[in-house]
């Protein structure tokens, strides 16, 4: 008869094997579970003796699942996250009892135009917790994967790995900002018009890092465009727009009043060109989670309460 596997196994020592699965590294996984490393490693062998099987080979970038650490963490894992999803529901989600840290990615162009905002929503809600906001990076998705983030926002992803789900928040129209004494006095420009002037823009991961969406509408209208300036930093493309004639196309949820010295300028085109899809992205894992579901409502309603504040024509 098969050795029953489920009968006296320890469930935190099964938590122990998600995480070490996740992070493929020991000290990685002390740090999440707030153990030492040694604490770890006792855990392990235990888990070893259990199942009879290795589970994790070291190589020079960590640890290695085996083909049975694999088929174990595919054939428990969607059963353990309903299971710890159940436990954590028996009481009710109250986000002022909250105490935690919330690791939050952003789009630069997001975190610049709506990252404050989106701050004061959570403090409002709970205010024992602590806020956390990255730039959105090449690591962000796989952080997501990794649950280290709680939440990722930024404009949508066509392909996703199978671990990150995706919410639809907004779709925002680009404007073109430039400074207040531009030599371009008109409210709305064409684009042929635009293309006379040097751009500036940022450089975002996941969206735009090898090429500028402005370089594609362009070309598709046979303009030449010239890129001056690209930046990872909001604030280092407002500064030199502020002192030069260059224009950059930045989110239309920016709120001008914090910049006097800058101005929007519409750019005609008979395409939504630009229009962008804005998601969030979370583990799968958490899709029903009430602390997930609670971030995903507050990204909406600050979305909601930027549209009703601005008043300046988009683009």
């Amino acid at each position: 008869m098969a050795k029953n596997l489920f009968q006296n196994l320890d469930l935190n020592l099964l938590h122990v094997f998600f995480i070490l699965y996740r992070e493929r590294n020991m000290r990685l996984t002390a740090g999440r579970l707030f153990v030492s490393q040694p604490a770890i490693s006792k855990s392990l062998q235990k888990l070893r003796h259990h199942f009879g099987d290795e589970l994790f080979v070291k190589i020079p970038s960590g640890l290695e699942p085996t083909p049975f650490a694999v088929n174990l963490f595919q054939s428990i894992s969607p059963v353990y996250q309903d299971l710890e999803l159940a436990v954590n529901s028996v009481n009710e989600f109250d986000p002022a009892a909250l105490e935690d840290t919330f690791h939050i990615a952003l789009s630069p162009f997001l975190l610049n135009s709506i990252g404050s905002k989106l701050f004061l929503n959570i403090m409002a809600s709970a205010p024992k917790c602590n806020v956390q906001m990255y730039k959105w990076s090449t690591d962000s998705l796989s952080q997501i994967q990794q649950d280290r983030l709680h939440l990722g926002l930024t404009y949508q992803i066509p392909e996703l790995p199978s671990e990150v789900s995706e919410k639809y928040i907004s779709t925002e129209r680009f404007k073109c900002y430039v400074r207040k004494n531009h030599p371009c006095k008109k409210t709305s420009i064409s684009l042929s018009e635009a293309a006379q002037y040097d751009f500036a823009s940022i450089i975002a991961a996941d969206w735009n890092y090898q090429q500028t969406k402005a370089q594609g509408i362009f070309a598709k209208n046979n303009l030449d465009y010239r890129v001056k300036f690209r930046s990872e930093l909001p604030s280092a493309i407002l500064d030199v727009i502020s002192e030069t004639d260059m224009i950059a196309p930045l989110s239309g949820f920016l709120d001008i009043s914090h910049y006097p010295q800058l101005r929007a300028i519409k750019v005609n085109t008979e395409e939504d060109v630009f229009d962008y899809k804005i998601s969030t992205y979370f583990h799968y894992k958490n899709r029903q989670n009430p602390l997930t579901q609670w971030l995903n409502n507050l990204v909406l309603k600050t979305f909601e309460e930027q549209k009703q504040k601005q008043k300046s024509p988009l683009i």
